[in-house]
């Protein structure tokens, strides 16, 4: 029986492994990209700076994907664009969800982008209204019909009912919405984050009102196609774990994340402290992991908000979390380090010197 000392030992297993490190890359720079369409809420937005970050930091090429974000201005619902195989991954709330299943269609919850809603009642900073009690009889402009729902799902969590005050549409343009604010047309506004920020920009800085219990609620979930999701497993995995870690990125190296979603959407950074109040607001409200595993579904959160869209008529009937969750693909997405992360954070920083953010 042969015996190697340890130091050969070491040797030889280095160099094995270096054999099969060389193998791997030589692998993956033959190996063609594969493409992946992937529908979001907004695919231009600091609020989902994900969405670019992780291009801007190769984590998508690393995965080995050619990722195409379809265009969020369309009229048609997100759930054809799944059924018809335009889309291999689309971004829903927690309401267009059930509102799917309510349907009987075939979907699955994979992936929570967002644990915390960013959708929200806001008010000008130096308003007299302190909580949404005091909106009992005052004027609710809402960015979209949708954001009735916010409203009506915030008020029945103090008791009231979209019937204690007036609601109007005012758009998601920030000018228009100071205008209505200053001609007294509006008290509170009723959007999304983008939206309210947006308002901010244009020269009203905002308060916001909600209730924290009733923005916990997954905001925006990666969903997939049942009859098609284990066919497209390994490109979705791919890229949730690309997503994850370019989400991730944001907590290691804020300023960082910002000198990103300042070169890909600079019309939200006109305004530098505006831009860095949505920046800390995605990095550590809504994007922020609330579960032990970045992006776990969570059963009891879903099974607790349905209840009050059921209580609004915007649901026919409860539908059991069980039935629609899928958090096979979770351990898979998570399955990268600390140390993967900084690198590319340190290799873009050295490449784009004249964009960072001091």
């Amino acid at each position: 029986m042969r015996v190697f000392s340890s130091s050969l030992s070491k040797v030889l297993a280095g160099l094995a492994v270096g054999g099969m490190a060389l193998a791997s890359v030589t692998a993956a720079q033959s190996q063609e990209l594969k493409k992946i369409n992937v529908l979001l809420a907004n695919e231009r937005t600091t609020s989902l700076y994900a969405a670019f970050a992780a291009r801007e930091l190769g984590f998508y090429e690393a995965e080995g994907l050619d990722v195409n974000l379809l265009s969020s201005a369309t009229t048609v619902p997100y759930i054809a664009f799944l059924s018809n195989g335009d889309a291999d991954l689309v971004m829903l709330d927690s309401a267009q969800v059930y509102q799917a299943l309510n349907t009987q269609q075939p979907i699955s919850v994979l992936y929570e982008a967002m644990q915390f809603a960013p959708e929200g009642i806001a008010v000008p900073y130096d308003s007299k209204i302190q909580g949404l009690r005091d909106l009992k009889g005052v004027t609710v402009g809402l960015a979209s019909e949708r954001d009735q729902v916010t409203t009506m799902v915030a008020l029945g969590s103090v008791g009231m009912s979209i019937d204690d005050v007036s609601t109007v549409v005012v758009g998601d343009s920030g000018p228009v919405v100071v205008s209505a604010f200053r001609a007294n047309q509006i008290d509170a506004y009723a959007a999304g984050s983008n939206d309210r920020f947006a308002m901010e920009a244009a020269g009203i800085p905002f308060r916001d009102i909600t209730p924290s219990e009733v923005s916990e609620n997954p905001g925006n979930s990666f969903v997939a196609w049942n009859p098609n999701k284990e066919e497209k497993r390994d490109i979705i995995t791919r890229f949730m774990r690309a997503w994850a870690m370019a989400t991730h990125a944001g907590i290691i190296d804020t300023k960082m994340m910002a000198a990103i979603c300042k070169k890909n959407v600079p019309e939200q950074w006109e305004d530098m402290n505006v831009g860095m109040r949505l920046m800390n607001y995605a990095v550590y409200t809504t994007n922020v992991q609330r579960t032990r595993l970045r992006g776990s579904p969570q059963p009891d959160v879903w099974q607790r908000v349905q209840q009050p869209l059921i209580d609004l008529g915007e649901l026919n009937a409860a539908a059991d979390p069980s039935t629609f969750i899928d958090a096979s693909f979770i351990e898979e997405v998570n399955n990268y380090t600390d140390e993967q992360v900084k690198q590319a954070i340190a290799k873009w920083k050295e490449a784009n010197k004249d964009l960072l953010i001091q």
